[in-house]
């Protein structure tokens, strides 16, 4: 026998089953909203909730970085690595329960069926992958004998992707020789499935480097608390040792400190912190518009259903047992709605992955958790208090003598249940304005990323990256010929017009941070931090761009490592001699080797190379070397094409592939597409911001809507009146527009201040993201426009009504 509250869950079920058009509305309109909700917080849960891949150990895991005022500008720490010498002092500190270091690298996988191939990887200590609670599932890890210093090493560890991808999960692949590197090397283990540390790696050789120099800083510090040690107590200790070897080192070391940062303030950033933020917030405000819209749905029904209460009241339903029963209706909607939400959000998350243009990092995994799970339920409690409170309320206060005596018909909310629905209808259109402004600020943001002016036109640029891997290129003279070779063969393909190489592609590389000094201002505290970008002959020709003063590098100066001279940007140039020439001057770049002196030969237009957003004060000060004086193994190559640079990628890999088959060329994109790859994550806020606004404008037009309509529907007899005592269409309609115009422009200004406070915030943290007045009329503009139709069509309906037939009836 059923008890009370199951009697009232029977009694919902049989009053929402009677009224299935507004039923299937609310569970569409909660199907949107929770699952939206449950998307967003599922993409945060991978982001900023879910636990790092290690563990119990998160908890203990420290990254180590080198700080100094010379390394890093921003306040508080930043991502420099540490030379290994100093790692080695670090390891030993008491408070740690063991370190590890690692090296990000780029291998080459030949001498099998398959065709060359650039993977990403690195050199590991031995100890690392035990450090982080890693072991091989086939196989065995790294040893101490195994470590080599770069390019010495015998085995290698692949992943389980790669282990799949290329060598097709061969159970034999344990003590095969593959070649890496043009060097034969023996697997001795596969590693779990989804391991990529430390985001997208596939191959990892054992790590030790012989060379003791401490300005060397190119290792990545891991660390681990020992039990019952704290990172403060850690930190301090890490600050005696650097003490020290300031002291002991003052050459390599002078003001260079050490900060431990918890692994996952390392792995989660500020911002990705303020992406989960504004998507947060952003998909809380349409959860917020889909409540207050059912909430007035839920009251328009209930003043429909006044006499049934009021006769449920007089049979002897209490109080409480009629708003329970309100609030089992909304509870009723809210589960199921929150079960298809999150069958919904599972098929967003699924479109998601695919349009994500990158491999995300191998710790971010956007699936279905407990956390997602109780998330969901939490929300389907939130949403039946949010729309059935108010409800539920009125509900429990019944008027017997006038609710019995209405019909039910004409029956209509009373003045403060009307002020609550105009209240929530205004709330509505507040933030559904103030989520338009948010939505148009990301875009701004993207639009802006895109179009930024990165110094020359981009519009006819294909990049393409190649690394030249094994020992026939150990000498200097061979990379630069092939480069040489590459460019003529390049340069041969119809289209294609200049041709180099550099170390940087401008818009998505930093270049290699260095101090410099000016002639005559060799001291310490005329250190400047630049960035050094490498580059081979046609630089400025593939940019479009010539010398603002003096001249590029001559052919000769690219092929010889001892021409010692450089060309500066114009921002560099008149930050060393302001308001003079710079061509002909001397300036130093400082190395653990000592000052090496350049020669000015000219200053050039500057580019910008970090990512939209990313730049820096170092990265505006640009110094420009000729191959020869730094030979890298891996560079990129930038071509001016008079055609679409997309109808030339083919041409181009096989071109180099002709050139050397065992060398691949990879990432090879149109400059406008890696722009896009570079931005994708604001891209991706744009549109799920967009969108999650255009759903807001249209169930805020229907809450209007629905106001209006109900206003109508309940005043009927008044509007048959005043049309029979001479008012015109025109004035009914007048009066219900200017009703509700004062909901519509209460809101307005609401989202107005609200999308004033979104700007500000937003403009502080995301790029490009500018307000200004047009912003405020661009989102204001559509939603005055939605609001305008969904008043208009009831109050035109309002003034056609027949006052003969409407005083018949009544």
């Amino acid at each position: 026998m059923l008890n009370g509250v199951g009697l009232d869950f029977v009694h919902a079920w049989r009053s929402l089953r009677q009224s299935p058009w507004f039923s299937a509305g609310a569970l569409a309109t909660l199907l949107l909203g929770i699952g939206a909700t449950v998307t967003v917080f599922s993409i945060v849960n991978a982001l900023i909730f879910r636990p790092l891949p290690f563990g119990d150990r998160t908890d203990r895991l420290l990254t180590l970085h080198a700080t100094s005022p010379r390394i890093v500008e921003e306040p508080g720490w930043g991502d420099a690595e540490v030379s290994y010498p100093d790692y080695l002092d670090y390891a030993e500190a008491r408070a740690f329960d063991g370190a590890g270091a690692y090296m990000a690298r780029s291998f080459v996988l030949s001498g099998d069926a398959a065709s060359a191939e650039r993977v990403q990887g690195g050199s590991v200590t031995p100890g690392l992958l035990a450090l982080l609670g890693v072991e091989p599932i086939l196989g065995r890890s790294f040893r101490d004998e195994d470590a080599a210093a770069p390019g010495l090493e015998s085995v290698v560890l692949l992943t389980h992707g790669l282990w799949t991808r290329r060598y097709g999960a061969a159970p034999d692949i344990v003590g095969r020789t593959i070649m890496v590197n043009d060097g034969a090397r023996t697997v001795i283990g596969v590693l779990p499935p989804g391991f990529r540390f430390p985001e997208r790696d596939d191959l990892y050789m054992p790590l030790r480097i012989d060379d003791g120099r401490r300005a060397a800083r190119i290792v990545n510090v891991m660390a681990l608390l020992a039990p019952g040690e704290t990172r403060e107590r850690a930190q301090a200790e890490l600050d005696a040792i650097a003490a020290r070897q300031r002291a002991e080192y003052p050459a390599s070391n002078r003001d260079v400190g050490v900060l431990a940062v918890p692994v996952r303030a390392f792995y989660v950033g500020a911002a990705e912190h303020t992406m989960a933020a504004v998507l947060m917030a952003a998909v809380g405000f349409v959860l917020l518009i889909v409540c207050a819209n059912l909430a007035n749905l839920m009251l328009v029904r209930g003043a429909s259903r006044q006499r049934e209460m009021a006769v449920r009241a007089a049979m002897g339903a209490g109080a409480a047992r009629l708003a329970r029963t309100a609030l089992a209706e909304s509870l009723m909607l809210a589960v199921p709605g929150a079960a298809l939400g999150l069958l919904a959000s599972q098929w967003a998350l699924d479109w998601i992955r695919a349009w994500i243009p990158e491999d995300l990092p191998y710790w971010v995994r956007v699936d279905l958790d407990v956390r997602v799970a109780l998330f969901t339920a939490g929300l389907a409690v939130f949403t039946a208090v949010a729309v059935g409170l108010v409800p539920a309320m009125r509900a429990a206060r019944v008027r017997l003598a006038s609710d019995l005596k209405d019909a039910g018909r004409s029956s209509s909310l009373g003045p403060a249940a009307q002020r609550l629905q105009a209240a929530l209808s205004a709330g509505q259109v507040a933030l559904c304005l103030a989520l338009l402004v948010g939505a148009h600020l990301m875009v701004r943001s993207f639009v802006a990323q895109q179009h930024a002016d990165l110094g020359f036109d981009d519009r006819s640029l294909l990049t393409a990256r190649i690394y030249l891997a094994g020992d026939a290129f150990d000498d200097p003279r061979a990379r630069s010929a092939f480069f040489r070779n590459a460019t003529s063969r390049l340069q041969a393909i119809p289209g294609i017009g200049a041709v180099t190489a550099t170390t940087s592609v401008p818009g998505d590389d930093g270049g290699t941070s260095m101090l410099l000094v000016a002639d005559g201002r060799a001291s310490v505290d005329d250190e400047l931090p630049v960035q050094a970008v490498t580059i081979a002959p046609g630089f400025l020709d593939a940019l479009g761009l010539r010398p603002l003063e003096g001249r590029t590098f001559t052919p000769s100066e690219s092929d010889d490592g001892d021409a010692a001279v450089v060309m500066l940007n114009r921002s560099l140039a008149a930050r060393l001699w302001p308001g003079e020439a710079g061509a002909g001057r001397r300036i130093a770049l400082r190395s653990s080797t000592g000052d090496r002196w350049f020669r000015v030969v000219g200053i050039v237009p500057d580019v910008h190379y970090e990512e939209i957003g990313e730049e820096t004060e170092a990265s505006r000060l640009t110094v420009y070397v000729p191959y020869a004086t730094d030979p890298s193994r891996s560079m990129a190559l930038l071509m001016r094409t008079s055609a679409d640079p997309a109808l030339l990628v083919q041409p181009v890999r096989r071109a180099v592939a002709a050139l050397s088959a065992g060398t691949p060329v990879y990432r090879v994109l149109p400059m406008r597409d890696l722009r896009r790859l570079t931005t994708w994550e604001q891209e991706f806020i744009g549109r799920l911001m967009a969108t999650f606004a255009t759903g807001a404008l249209l169930l805020a037009g229907l809450g209007v809507y629905a106001l209006v309509a109900y206003a109508v529907s309940r005043r009927t007899r008044e509007i048959g009146i005043r049309l029979a005592l001479g008012a015109s269409p025109r004035d009914v309609v007048r009066m219900l527009v200017g009703q509700s115009g004062r909901v519509a422009l209460a809101g307005t200004a609401a989202g107005l201040l609200l999308g004033v406070g979104i700007a500000r915030v937003l403009s502080s943290r995301v790029f490009g993201a500018e307000a200004d007045a047009a912003l405020f009329a661009m989102a204001a503009g559509p939603l005055l426009a939605a609001v305008a139709t969904a008043v208009w069509l009831p109050a035109r309906r309002a003034g056609r009504t027949d006052p003969t037939t409407v005083l018949r009836d009544e």
